[in-house]
């Protein structure tokens, strides 16, 4: 049983964000604390929300637990509000007393476009959260936004898992760990809300079990693909109701 901090968005409604992931890694048997950077109303798509910052509780939250003396095993880092935010958690990370995992999946766009909600400050303080980070799983769109650059990022120790990539009218996850690799999948017809988060979930619970970052991305796509084809048969609706298809997670 490991112990995973998930700073992410509190989203009311479906099952997308840090309560994706909360429930993923709970069902793997993990402790999870889900700290909460915004509680939103709904995503983004329906052009209309309603927003509460959650910085003053981060900020205490992340010092409770260090008077605590809580060690995390894997912190994964989601969508920050602010650049207060961003401060706080650099200055978390940086200050740790022992070892960990950090993953960060910048979460702010998708399909070419940026989230309505993210502006060139958000950019730039995703952009300065790279250097703390040891795995990296941007989409396509987030990775294009960063402008990356994969030299150095390989240079200077980090890896990455670039998720929906496409290449001659065929999807892969493209990954980095001592070595480029690259894992097809077949694109389904059906879109569903919280497939990133579904995917930073699943590679945290295979990767904690010892799997290599590669191995770990080949039984997160291929628990992805069970998952979907499933909610597809079954419902007609974009949101995935992860409790009922935690039995195809192996």
């Amino acid at each position: 049983m490991k112990n995973i901090l998930i700073i992410n968005d509190f989203v009311s409604l479906g099952k997308i964000a840090g309560k994706m992931m909360e429930n993923i890694l709970s069902y793997k048997g993990h402790n999870t604390f889900f700290l909460p950077t915004a509680l939103i109303a709904n995503n983004f798509s329906y052009g209309k929300n309603a927003i509460l910052d959650c910085t003053t509780y981060l900020e205490d939250s992340l010092k409770n637990w260090d008077d605590l003396a809580f060690k995390f095993d894997l912190i994964s880092i989601g969508y920050i509000h602010n650049t207060k935010q961003r401060d706080i958690i650099y200055d978390y990370i940086k200050n740790l007393s022992y070892e960990t995992t950090i993953l960060f999946d910048p979460i702010m766009g998708d399909d070419g476009s940026l989230y309505p909600s993210i502006d060139e400050t958000i950019l730039n303080n995703y952009k300065s959260l790279l250097e703390i980070a040891d795995i990296i799983t941007p989409n396509s769109t987030e990775a294009k936004f960063l402008d990356l650059d994969y030299e150095k990022l390989k240079k200077s120790g980090k890896k990455f898992i670039i998720t929906s990539v496409k290449e001659n009218d065929e999807y892969f996850v493209k990954g980095y760990d001592t070595y480029d690799y690259k894992v097809a999948f077949k694109k389904l017809p059906n879109r569903l809300t919280g497939t990133g988060d579904l995917f930073d979930g699943l590679f945290i619970a295979y990767y904690l079990e010892g799997f290599s970052i590669e191995e770990a991305t080949r039984k997160t796509v291929t628990s992805i693909s069970k998952i979907y084809k499933k909610v597809i048969e079954e419902s007609k609706e974009d949101n995935i109701n992860i409790e009922k298809y935690l039995d195809l997670i192996d």
